[in-house]
């Protein structure tokens, strides 16, 4: 049976979508690399007590923010990520030591990463 020139426009679209799959792929795999850097070294960033390896920590956390953005995180989830930890950033360096130990804190890395998957229902509903 001879193939209709749709089905062959088809055909041809399909292979050409094809050929982004391992580049799409690779981006997303990128992405996830960046995100995972930027938790961990948030992690470090709040248990670091040496003032010069804060501020290395931090600039390597806006890099990998600057990274995500560029990657395709101007948008949706990846954003909303990048803002939070940018606030968290921003809250914590206007944080002064010497003040009340009663005083409300700036959250925990924990609690910021919890509080952006429930925002953004990454959790899928398991809470």
């Amino acid at each position: 049976m001879p193939q209709t020139d749709s089905a062959i426009n088809r055909m041809n679209s399909l292979e050409i979508l094809n050929e982004f799959v391992p580049e799409i792929r690779g981006q997303l795999q990128f992405l996830d690399f960046l995100v995972r850097a930027v938790t961990t070294d948030l992690q470090r960033y709040q248990s670091e007590t040496d003032s010069g390896t804060k501020v290395f920590l931090k600039q390597l956390i806006l890099m990998h923010l600057d990274h995500i953005g560029q990657n395709g995180g101007q948008t949706g989830a990846l954003n909303e990520f990048s803002e939070a930890v940018y606030q968290w950033l921003d809250d914590e360096e206007d944080a002064d030591p010497l003040a009340d130990e009663d005083a409300p804190t700036s959250p925990s890395i924990q609690e910021l990463l919890n509080s952006s998957i429930d925002t953004l229902n990454w959790s899928g509903g398991n809470s």
